[in-house]
């Protein structure tokens, strides 16, 4: 593959004491087959040994930095402003690329769109996430961001926001969708997904679902309502039953 013909990739990936899942996410990323992938790793200066890994990796990280940040988004918008990318990726710690090829799979089709996006893999169960119809961004957000690829014109426009502690993935993406913005589905797997992250668990996340869905989802604000108290019934069932020690 000749990379001039190929748009330029910036992937992006935070992390943050990830010591024992920061090596599978880089391996992922170097080891895509796609020719043009900017390789971004923002670390919130991990004390677990994560930057030890990180170390023996930088020279296969395009830009790698490690000083403390205010949180997950305002490491996700470091990432964004230092991209030269045409197209950015966000691959979190936790989670890695279904296999080498997901990127050049992608970006082999039509990239007439504003968002591409495919679905992921639980990794506990091996099951497919399938995406919801995007008419549901009222009950939560329908794609999944790590399987996302978003022109990166629209991360420069409008970062993530930090007013939202868990759910600014949700915002944005409910704002390019009320704007008009192209989403084009891909029926590939394109990440594997830990589910049980800290929106799973988290009552912050109900307050911020709240906020959100409320803001753009004119005329079904009494369901919003309803679901949040459901929502608010099934966090206290998770954190009671299924919370890991």
């Amino acid at each position: 593959m000749d990379s001039r013909e190929f748009p330029k990739i910036s992937v992006i990936t935070i992390s943050f004491n990830s010591l024992s899942t920061i090596e599978k996410t880089i391996r992922s990323v170097i080891g895509q087959t796609y020719p043009n992938i900017e390789f971004i790793l923002i670390d919130g200066g991990s004390t677990d040994g994560t930057v030890d890994v990180l170390e023996r990796y930088r020279d296969k990280i395009d830009i790698l930095r490690i000083e403390p940040d205010k949180g997950i988004y305002d490491a996700m918008n470091k990432g964004i402003t230092l991209s030269t990318g045409e197209w950015i990726s966000f691959m979190n710690s936790n989670d890695y690329f279904y296999n080498e090829k997901v990127v050049e799979d992608i970006f082999s089709r039509s990239t007439d769109a504003d968002i591409i996006y495919g679905y992921c893999i639980d990794p506990d169960t091996g099951r497919e996430i399938k995406p919801l119809n995007l008419t549901e961004f009222w009950k939560r957000i329908p794609v999944n961001h790590q399987s996302a690829f978003v022109k990166a014109v629209h991360y420069k426009e409008h970062p993530y926001k930090l007013k939202y502690t868990v759910s600014s993935v949700y915002d944005l993406f409910y704002f390019w969708y009320c704007s008009g913005l192209r989403f084009r589905y891909v029926d590939l797997p394109v990440a594997v997904y830990d589910m049980k992250g800290i929106s799973f668990y988290s009552f912050a996340w109900l307050w911020d679902y709240l906020r959100i869905s409320l803001k753009y989802s004119k005329g079904k604000r009494i369901r919003v309502c309803f679901r949040f108290i459901y929502l608010f019934f099934v966090r206290i069932y998770i954190n009671l039953f299924l919370k890991r020690s």
